[in-house]
C-alpha cells in the first residue's frame, strides 16, 4: 500500500475538515478512510490532478457532517488506478492518524505560533528539528486548536543561489515556460523534500493548519530589493504557484487579488494579511490598494459582530528594532547583506505609510468594536517577543481616560538560529530599553519583559508559542479576556509564560 508524501490538515470547523494530499508521478488515485468519535468508517475516493510539467499529484479531501467537535482517525492511500486502492476495512485497520476538529462555541481557541522553518541551516543533526517534535508533543498532548504559520514554511534561497551560479538569470523570464516548468518543480521538491520529514510530517498531519508566506518562500528580500529583473519576477511567479499548491490550498478563501483573508470561530476573529504580493520598496507598497479595501470590508463587517479577540497576522512584526539606528549601523559597517531584511520592517522608511495605515485602522476598529481586544501575530526575526502599541491620536480613544493599546507577539524561528555574535548585539542594540516611536511620535511601542527569560525581553532561542484565552484549568473564557502566551524554547524544560492582560 502507497502512502502520499505528503499529508496535512488544512481549514477545519467543528463538523468540517480538510485534508489534502501529495503524491508522487503515477499514483493519480487516492482513498480516504475516517471517521469522527464513536462513528463508523467511511471511505472517499479522490481522483488527483497533476499540474502541467509537474511529477507531483495533489487533492484535498472536504468532509462535512462530522460529529461535532470530536477527534477524527484517518488513513490515506494511494494508487495509480482506482482499483488497485486498498478496501475501506483494510485501510481502517492499518497505521491511523488523528487530529481535533475545533472545539463548542464557547471554548475560545488555543493557537499555535510557528514561523521560519531553516532547520536546515543547523548541523547539529539531533537538533534541526528538535523544536518541530517538542511541537508534536504539545499537539499529542490536546494543547492545540489551530496552527497558524505565519511565513518562511520553506527557504528557497539556495534555489534561487543555484540558478545565479549557473548563469541561468539571463535566460528566466516568466514568459519561458520550459524555464518556469523547471523552476516549478524545483519548488515542489523543495516542499516535499521539507515536509516530508518526519517531525514535521507528524504535526501537518495531526492538527488544522492555515499559512501565509514570507520572503523565504518566494527569495530572501523579495519586494525590498530597488528593483525587480525579470528574473525575479520568474521566481516569484513560480513561487507563488507552488505556494497554490502546498500552503494556500489550506485556508479559509482569499482575498481577491491577495492571499490574504479574514475568518471567524468560536468568538475570535482572524485577518491574515499577505505582506509579500504586493510589497514594492520602490512604490513603497507592502499590502496593496485592493487588499487595503477589502481588509477594511472585513473589519466593517466585523465591528458589530461581537469579537472578543482580533488577531492580525503580518508576518514581519510592526514592532522590533529601532530601523533607523540599525540600518546606519550596518550601512557603516560596510554589512550591505543585511540591509534587505531591515528594509523588510515596518518602520523603514519607504514601508512607514503603509504601517500608519495599519495601525490607523486597527485602533479605529478596537475603538468601533469596544468589547474586542486587538493582538498582532508575527514571525520573521528568529526571536521571541511581547509588546504593547499605544496610539497618541485623539481620536482613537474610546473615552476621555482611555489609554489605546493593542498587543503584538512575536514567536520566531521553529527552525531558524536566532542572532548571534555581532548580529545580536546590532539588534539589541536597535531595542533600546525606552519606549520606540513607530511613527512621528503618533504611534510608540515598547517590548516586554518576559518572565523567565534569562535575557530578558528578547527571547534568543528557537522557539514556538501557544496562544490560550481560556480560564486556567477550566472550560470557557478566561473572565477578564486576558491572554496567555506559552513560549516553548530550545534549552528549556518549562515554557516561558506570560499573561497579556486585556484593557
Amino acid at each position: 500500500m502507497s502512502r502520499p508524501l505528503i499529508t496535512t490538515v488544512g481549514c477545519c470547523t467543528s463538523t468540517t475538515a480538510r485534508i489534502a494530499v501529495t503524491a508522487k508521478h503515477g499514483l493519480s488515485h487516492a482513498r480516504l478512510a475516517f471517521r469522527s468519535g464513536e462513528g463508523c468508517f467511511q471511505e472517499r475516493t479522490l481522483r488527483l490532478t497533476q499540474p502541467v510539467g509537474s511529477s507531483f499529484l495533489q487533492g484535498s479531501f472536504e468532509l462535512e457532517g462530522l460529529a461535532a467537535s470530536s477527534t477524527v482517525e484517518y488513513a490515506v492511500a494511494v494508487s495509480a488506478s482506482e482499483d488497485g486502492l486498498p478496501s475501506l476495512a483494510y485501510l481502517s485497520d492499518s497505521k491511523l492518524g488523528r487530529f481535533r476538529l475545533l472545539p463548542p462555541p464557547g471554548q475560545p481557541l488555543r493557537i499555535g505560533l510557528v514561523s521560519c522553518n531553516g532547520g536546515h541551516t543547523v548541523n547539529d543533526h539531533d537538533r534541526r528539528h528538535a523544536m518541530w517534535k517538542r511541537l508534536g508533543e504539545v499537539v499529542s498532548a490536546g494543547e492545540v486548536d489551530l496552527l497558524l504559520h505565519v511565513g518562511d514554511q520553506v527557504y528557497a534561497d539556495h534555489i534561487r543561489e543555484a540558478w545565479q551560479l549557473a548563469d541561468l538569470d539571463d535566460h528566466l523570464a516568466p514568459e519561458n515556460e520550459e524555464a518556469m516548468q523547471r523552476l516549478r518543480e524545483a519548488f515542489r521538491t523543495l516542499y516535499c523534500d521539507t515536509w516530508q520529514r518526519p517531525e514535521l510530517a507528524s504535526v501537518l498531519g495531526s492538527v488544522p493548519s492555515m499559512m501565509m508566506w514570507d520572503d523565504h518562500d518566494i527569495f530572501d528580500g523579495w519586494g525590498s530589493h530597488d528593483e525587480v529583473t525579470p528574473a525575479d519576477r520568474a521566481f516569484f511567479e513560480a513561487a507563488r504557484t507552488t505556494f497554490e499548491e502546498f500552503q494556500a490550498r489550506l485556508n479559509p478563501p482569499a482575498f481577491s487579488d491577495s492571499y490574504g483573508f479574514g475568518w471567524v470561530s468560536n468568538g475570535i476573529g482572524l485577518l491574515v494579511l499577505d505582506a509579500r504580493t504586493h510589497r514594492s520598496w520602490k512604490d513603497q507598497t507592502v499590502i496593496g490598494r485592493r487588499q487595503w479595501a477589502e481588509m477594511d470590508a472585513w473589519l466593517e463587517a466585523q465591528a458589530c459582530a461581537g469579537l472578543k479577540r482580533l488577531y492580525v497576522v503580518t508576518g514581519v512584526p510592526p514592532l522590533h528594532a529601532k530601523v533607523a539606528a540599525a540600518s546606519r549601523l550596518l550601512e557603516k559597517l560596510g554589512m550591505t547583506a543585511y540591509l534587505g531584511d531591515v528594509r523588510d520592517s515596518w518602520m523603514a522608511p519607504n514601508n512607514a505609510e503603509e504601517l500608519r495605515k495599519l495601525l490607523n485602522r486597527l485602533f479605529e476598529f478596537r475603538k468601533c468594536s469596544p468589547c474586542t481586544e486587538v493582538t498582532l501575530l508575527s514571525g520573521d526575526v528568529h526571536v521571541g517577543t511581547t509588546a504593547r502599541l499605544r496610539s497618541r491620536v485623539p481620536f482613537h480613544k474610546r473615552s476621555d481616560l482611555d489609554q489605546p493599546e493593542i498587543t503584538q507577539v512575536v514567536s520566531s524561528g521553529i527552525g531558524s538560529e536566532p542572532p548571534s555574535g555581532f548580529i545580536r548585539k546590532v539588534v539589541e542594540l536597535g531595542i533600546g530599553s525606552e519606549a520606540v516611536d513607530m511613527y512621528q511620535d503618533l504611534f510608540t511601542g515598547r517590548l516586554l519583559e518576559l518572565p523567565g527569560n534569562p535575557d530578558g525581553r528578547v527571547l534568543f532561542r528557537r522557539n514556538f508559542a501557544v496562544l490560550d484565552l481560556g480560564a486556567a484549568g477550566k472550560g470557557g473564557w478566561d473572565p477578564d479576556l486576558n491572554l496567555r502566551v506559552r513560549y516553548f524554547a530550545e534549552g528549556l524544560a518549562r515554557p516561558i509564560e506570560q499573561t497579556l492582560l486585556a484593557l
